[in-house]
């Protein structure tokens, strides 16, 4: 057995990140995994980042543990192949806007008729109703609603976070509801319809900390700076570190690896409350004292009084951090063409089922078209009719 999921079949219609990274990890933990993209429209992720050979970087990250069925859903004759494919597996996933499924007769109500097992998991942007759900949506749109460029102002200009974040979280909560769906079926024998989207992903990431002002409902309450501001990246004499201190020892350990043990007796700096409402006189203080250090010797006297802090990586020197080599995070994977890339294991260790460290490197277009639909009953002939009318493209 490779991974907890081994013999679920998903059939995953998702395109760039928000949906592909969700069957990518489904994939890492034992699920067959098929991709299908339109032969002449295929999948825009495969042109992101640096090309090697006919995809790119991004696509290669998201897309490895599937394979790869070129299909033109557009055409009449693919409703014989994705139906077929339907009755034989698990899950089906994208991220469509609003309508388009109905257009592909793909809704929930048309293909439970073929399989009423079936899982159908559907990302959008803003929701399946309402006055944004037919706008086309990235993931920097769904940041700007959600009020997380807002979050990352620096002197009143909004920011957006340098990762495609909603994108991201969003997929990794499709595959917790997808497996969440597959324990219920588990109980009830039925299948069901999950409608996900980015926007309330966003809002659920978001509320504990930086939406915490808006939880409390009526009077007898006062609104205080965001956990946030606490985290600044912390200039040394030499670089950079992250530092978070937040309950009283904490504080405390501050102050004796700094030697300023005098900030103990502050009354501004007594209680996490009053830090919180003083954090800009704090940091003022702090942010001075820090830069007599260097990063190292900084991160060592945080160590040694139990205070978190790491040194900020570079990009360039994250995958030679000894952490991330202790634990073998960043793994080698090949193809039989003779490409090879690194990309992070899987991040759960499952004691009994585990992951594969050899994953399936991510597929070429069409690449295993030709033995998906042998295995779902077609034959010879009637692929290579399917490929005349260029329903399908085999490599």
């Amino acid at each position: 057995m490779n991974g907890p999921l081994d013999d679920v079949k998903i059939i995953d219609l998702s395109t760039i990140v928000s949906g592909p990274l969700a069957g990518s990890l489904l994939g890492d933990q034992g699920a067959d995994v098929i991709k299908i993209e339109s032969p002449l429209r295929p999948d825009n992720a495969r042109f992101m980042g640096p090309l090697r050979g006919e995809n790119g970087a991004l696509f290669a990250a998201a897309n490895r543990s599937k394979r790869s069925l070129a299909l033109d859903l557009k055409k009449e004759g693919a409703k014989e192949i994705i139906y077929q494919l339907i009755k034989n597996s698990d899950v089906v996933m994208d991220n469509f806007r609003p309508g388009i499924l109905r257009k592909l007769n793909l809704e929930y109500e048309d293909i439970k008729k073929y399989n009423p097992k079936i899982i159908q998991l559907s990302i959008t942007g803003y929701g399946i109703d309402g006055p944004y759900s037919k706008r086309r949506v990235y993931d920097p749109l769904i940041q700007a609603t959600a009020g997380i460029a807002n979050a990352q102002s620096i002197d009143g200009n909004p920011k957006f976070v340098k990762t495609l974040m909603c994108d991201k979280i969003t997929s990794l909560t499709a595959a917790q509801s997808i497996t969440a769906a597959l324990y219920s079926r588990e109980k009830t024998n039925e299948g069901q319809k999950i409608n996900l989207s980015m926007l309330d992903t966003a809002l659920y990431f978001m509320w504990s900390d930086n939406m915490y002002n808006f939880t409390w409902l009526g009077d007898g309450w006062e609104p205080i700076p965001n956990i946030a501001d606490f985290y600044e990246p912390v200039k040394t004499k030499d670089g950079y570190i992250a530092l978070v201190a937040i309950n009283d020892s904490e504080f405390a350990g501050v102050c004796k690896a700094i030697d300023r043990e005098d900030l103990l007796t502050d009354e501004r700096f007594s209680t996490m409350q009053n830090r919180m409402m003083n954090v800009i006189e704090m940091q003022e203080i702090l942010l001075h004292a820090y830069t007599l250090f260097t990063s190292e010797e900084l991160v060592e006297r945080m160590d040694q009084n139990d205070v978190p802090s790491a040194i900020i990586n570079k990009l360039s020197d994250v995958i030679d951090d000894p952490q991330v080599k202790n634990n073998n995070s960043i793994m080698s994977i090949s193809n039989d063409d003779n490409y090879s890339m690194q990309s992070p294991k899987s991040p759960a260790n499952f004691s009994s089922t585990p992951c594969s460290n050899n994953p399936r490197f991510m597929p070429d277009l069409g690449q295993h078209s030709k033995e998906i639909l042998l295995e779902n009953g077609f034959s010879n002939e009637k692929i290579n009719e399917f490929a005349k009318k260029e329903i399908i493209s085999v490599r």
